[in-house]
């Protein structure tokens, strides 16, 4: 167990570099992983295994109470994260160098967590560096997305046949 000097900066230097981190680990374990672009989603990174798609919250404590770390599971102000926004949290507490992995539905309605892995048969320790809940496929069954007939000919296709257009008067 580490006590001290923070090893990072602020907040968002550490949330990028867990990140990183995380991508690294599942990587290594066989997972692809992808990164979404921009800022808009709620969840940080996307792993597959075997045709299986994960939504994953990164987060991360080096926050020592004496008995347990605590970690945030999102910013003051901000709502809750739901199942049909992300569907695992992935946890690293830095000085104990160890993962948890929850389903989001495991920690719904908490926006904190302590986290004592130095302690053998915690609460928490089923979800310790689980990693093999990342290879199965969502519980709950998805529901169709197929757009009738009538909604196929959205504003993105009308779009995408404008740009396609000017693409193919360019090469004439």
């Amino acid at each position: 167990m580490r006590l001290g000097k923070k090893l990072f900066e602020n907040f968002s230097r550490r949330g990028e570099w867990v990140e990183l981190l995380f991508m690294t680990v599942a990587a290594g374990l066989g997972f692809n992983v992808a990164k979404p672009w921009g800022e808009s989603g709620r969840y940080d990174v996307a792993t597959e295994h075997e045709g299986i798609f994960h939504r994953i919250q990164v987060k991360s404590t080096e926050m020592w109470l004496g008995t347990c770390y605590l970690c945030q599971l999102y910013a003051y102000g901000e709502r809750p994260y739901t199942a049909k926004e992300i569907d695992f949290y992935a946890i690293y507490v830095l000085p104990a160098d160890t993962w948890y992995i929850f389903p989001v539905k495991a920690l719904t309605g908490k926006r904190t967590i302590a986290l004592t892995p130095h302690l053998k048969g915690h609460k928490y320790e089923p979800y310790m560096e689980n990693w093999t809940q990342l290879t199965k496929p969502h519980p709950q069954p998805k529901k169709s997305t197929k757009p009738s007939k009538d909604d196929r000919r959205t504003a993105m296709s009308t779009l995408t046949s404008r740009i396609l257009k000017r693409l193919e008067s360019r090469t004439c």
